[in-house]
């Protein structure tokens, strides 16, 4: 139902109690994301990186739409200003940040960066996150005409731009927010093509190997091409010397009569060739050394192509959760532009219940790419607050299994293609730790 006049008071208190519920909510997420990621390394993923630096974002709106319609009949007060610049500079920030990992992906696939290169980055994503919302954010807090009073003013759902200043809405909020997740949409199509054909192309490799990966050994002769060599012998006869005359003069005669003296033929050989001999293969090859290397070479590539899907895969979730975000609440801005002021009841609803969730969302984005991580983290804080608990009490497999170490692979030396992607995923496998 689209309405000009103020919604119901029903309606009003309803929009306050979900905004509350969704702010509470986004909050435990987000300091969730901030514990954990502070308190274990494991969580430290580039990925998770990027999701923790938009929870303070995250937190700061949700200090804004904590406050609710508070202040909405009063423009003038500092809380409402305070609402109003909170929502406008933090609420844009995470669609910045959803382009920042999508950006990374693209960088990663074309460019090649690994877990280092893209640290480097993240001062920018930081400065672009949340400086570039700042310079509007905060001259609004400012301006005030007499004809339309102050910008931050009674927007229903809470103090921010207000009816009468709907073009700076769509020019200054929703406009910027779209351009921003349109080129992160791109990004992911183009990305996704390349995704689509390494993994096809690993598909065939696997495919293509007999005997289950088995490396014939015959073909270690295709990498040492056969060459012509012109073998030229030539020989000749050569007289016999005489003995010497022997101590025993009768054992001469004797050795003479027994046997025809032959003569010895000398030979030479010759070899000439115009191309450089073979390389000479060691005869100590060992074929299961070539098995095992192969398949750890197709293990490798298989391994690169997960991590860098399952990154992708997470930062689509992230961009997804955005949409989800944004499309309600831009559907009821662009009708109150078209239609004069007029908003549609049902719409506002939503924009109440998906606005202030943006942090829920990014806390469950981030359970689910950093699973095993999360079930050891709460298995220590269990077991350690159990009285007289303490990590030396562990033993056996119980021992290996919590008493552990996370690492992220550390970049080649040797600049393998792969590295990136596996780095970029970084599984947080746990690694046992020797004690």
């Amino acid at each position: 139902m689209a309405t000009s006049a103020p919604p119901p008071q029903g309606v009003v208190n309803a929009i306050s109690i979900i905004e509350r519920v969704g702010s509470v909510l986004s909050v435990t997420g987000c300091i969730f994301i901030i514990v954990t990621f502070l308190s274990s390394s494991a969580f430290r993923k580039p990925i998770n990186r990027l999701v923790f630096y938009a929870s303070f974002g995250n937190l700061l709106v949700n200090v804004g739409t904590l406050i609710a319609r508070a202040y909405v009949d009063q423009e003038n007060s500092v809380g409402c200003q305070l609402q109003g610049f909170l929502i406008q500079q933090f609420l844009p920030s995470d669609a910045l940040w959803a382009l920042a990992m999508a950006f990374n992906v693209y960088l990663t696939f074309y460019f090649k960066f690994d877990a280092e290169k893209l640290k480097m980055m993240e001062k920018w994503y930081l400065l672009i996150c949340y400086g570039l919302p700042l310079p509007p954010a905060l001259a609004y807090i400012f301006i005030s005409t007499k004809s339309k009073g102050r910008i931050y003013g009674n927007a229903i759902l809470w103090c921010w731009v207000g009816s009468s200043w709907d073009v700076l809405r769509i020019a200054t909020f929703y406009g910027p927010i779209w351009v921003i997740l349109l080129a992160t949409f791109f990004i992911y199509i183009r990305a996704g093509r390349e995704i689509y054909k390494k993994r096809r192309q690993l598909r065939k490799l696997d495919s293509s190997s007999t005997g289950g990966n088995e490396l014939d050994i015959f073909k270690l002769y295709e990498l040492y091409p056969m060459k012509t060599t012109e073998i030229s012998v030539t020989s000749e006869s050569v007289t016999q010397s005489q003995p010497k005359a022997g101590i025993d003069p009768l054992r001469d005669l004797e050795s003479k009569t027994s046997s025809e003296p032959q003569a010895p033929a000398a030979y030479s050989i010759t070899i000439s060739s115009d191309r450089e001999p073979p390389p000479v293969i060691p005869s100590n090859i060992d074929a299961s050394t070539n098995v095992a290397q192969a398949k750890a070479k197709r293990r490798k590539n298989q391994e690169a192509s997960g991590a860098a899907w399952a990154y992708t895969k997470c930062a689509i979730l992230f961009f997804t959760a955005l949409l989800v975000t944004w499309i309600p609440s831009s559907a009821n801005r662009v009708y109150s532009v078209v239609h004069e002021g007029q908003t549609v009841i049902v719409l506002e609803i939503l924009s109440a219940i998906v606005l202030p969730l943006q942090g829920f969302w990014n806390a469950i984005i981030y359970l689910v790419t950093s699973w095993a991580a999360v079930k050891l983290f709460f298995s220590d804080v269990f077991h350690l607050a159990r009285p007289g608990s303490s990590p030396s009490d562990y033993n056996g497999r119980d021992r290996e299994a919590r008493h552990v170490s996370f690492t992220l692979k550390k970049r080649n030396n040797k600049g393998d293609e792969t590295d990136s992607m596996t780095e970029l995923a970084g599984n947080a496998i746990p690694i046992s730790k020797i004690s």
